[in-house]
């Protein structure tokens, strides 16, 4: 888990924007800055790490969810199509050969981007869209 020393050098994210910094992934972390850095423009959060409790509560959760790793990210959704291209870039151009989730997730009950970062045992990377 990332210590808050780590947290606090990140480029891009400010402590103060995790709701669980102390269940966050530092790994994860600093992948996502390096997404943010990429794409060029501000990411919000709106969900980091969960609790088993936080993770069962919420919508459409798995019980495997890289959100109870501090592995997982959900963000606001980005309305224009060329900033979600960018960052759809972003997250192939930093991941490089590791495995990742992108779920985009635009229907009228929800509408996230969602990114989770596999811990290295094998995973493939997968790609969802979700819209109604």
């Amino acid at each position: 888990m990332a210590s808050r020393e780590q947290l606090e050098q990140l480029r891009h994210f400010a402590y103060s924007e995790w709701k669980h910094p102390e269940l966050v992934d530092s790994t994860a972390a600093v992948w996502l800055d390096g997404i943010r850095t990429h794409c060029g423009f501000p990411l919000v959060l709106t969900s980091d790490a969960r609790t088993p409790e936080e993770n069962a509560a919420a919508s459409g959760s798995s019980p495997t969810s890289l959100h109870l790793l501090g592995r997982a990210f959900d963000l606001q959704w980005v309305d224009d199509p060329e900033r979600l291209w960018r960052l759809v870039d972003a997250v192939y151009l930093v991941s490089g050969e590791r495995a990742v989730e992108l779920e985009l997730v635009n229907s009228a009950q929800d509408r996230h981007v969602h990114l989770g970062l596999y811990p290295d045992d094998g995973h493939r990377s997968r790609l969802l869209i979700r819209a109604d």
